[in-house]
């Protein structure tokens, strides 16, 4: 397999002028299956100094699987720090455990991929070439997988298949504003011995709360109330609905965030 992996770039001395945290964004492509590219972008936390972390000291990676389409941003080259008005999730994550990588929908499939596709084998070794890669680099990082919305689909079928092969080092399962019946397929049960974490708006309506919550609490269980907003009365799945956790970014990525860096000894079911 012929892969193109940027990361050169970390280990350079960085300099800007921004002050309080910061992360390294890069994009590249790997050749996952003949023919097929797989898009990522990789998403490293820089210290004061702006200079990544060596690799053996990184001891978190979230592989970070987008809903919708599974088409991902791109990465804005070069150093970032967070806008006041709202969260870049990336930038999130990467400050508070290390190193994220986010990965799109492969060239085959660029205008996106089904939720059909999301639960199949070619979407599980697209990924892995990706994370095979980054687990070489970063040897000592445990892996936590983090599906938002469909994405959830594409968390689930990756965890249960990589499971046996990631070993210990898949310490978790976080699923955000996903379907109930996501969360009660059969493939969860492949999830029984890993942590998971099920996290959801009260006001979601484009996946209702009231379908999630019995499900949710046989995992790791977090509810997002407020801020006070109007309730919606039709589905809304967009950037600034309660499934996106509009206004209330900080207080569910922080829930992640704090259940990784304090993993339960066993799952809670």
């Amino acid at each position: 397999m012929r892969c193109r992996f940027q990361l050169a770039v970390f280990f350079a001395t960085l300099f800007c002028a921004q002050a309080g945290a910061a992360w390294l964004e890069t994009g590249g492509t790997i050749e996952s299956r003949p023919g097929v590219k797989q898009p990522y972008v990789l998403s490293i936390v820089v210290d004061a100094g702006k200079r990544a972390a060596n690799p053996d000291d990184v001891k978190h990676i979230l592989l970070l699987l987008t809903g919708a389409a599974g088409t991902i941003p791109a990465a804005v080259e070069g150093i970032k720090t967070q806008r006041p008005e709202r969260l870049a999730l990336r930038g999130f994550f990467a400050e508070k455990l290390g190193v994220v990588v986010a990965v799109g929908a492969p060239s085959d499939h660029a205008q996106g991929i089904s939720s059909e596709w999301r639960e199949g084998r070619d979407h599980v070794t697209d990924v892995r070439a990706v994370m095979e890669v980054v687990m070489r680099r970063y040897p000592v990082a445990r892996v936590t997988v983090l599906g938002f919305s469909n994405g959830c689909r594409s968390a689930s079928n990756i965890s249960a298949a990589e499971s046996g092969r990631w070993g210990a080092r898949l310490q978790g399962v976080a699923l955000l504003s996903c379907a109930g019946a996501v969360l009660d397929a059969p493939r969860m049960k492949a999830l029984s011995k890993i942590p998971v974490l099920v996290v959801h708006h009260r006001d979601d309506t484009c996946l209702p709360y009231a379908d999630v919550k019995d499900i949710g609490r046989r995992y790791e269980f977090v509810t997002i109330d407020g801020p006070s907003r109007p309730v919606e009365t039709i589905a809304d799945c967009g950037s600034n609905s309660a499934h996106q956790f509009s206004g209330s970014e900080a207080r569910a990525y922080q829930a992640v965030a704090d259940w990784v860096l304090s993993p339960p000894a066993t799952p809670s079911r």
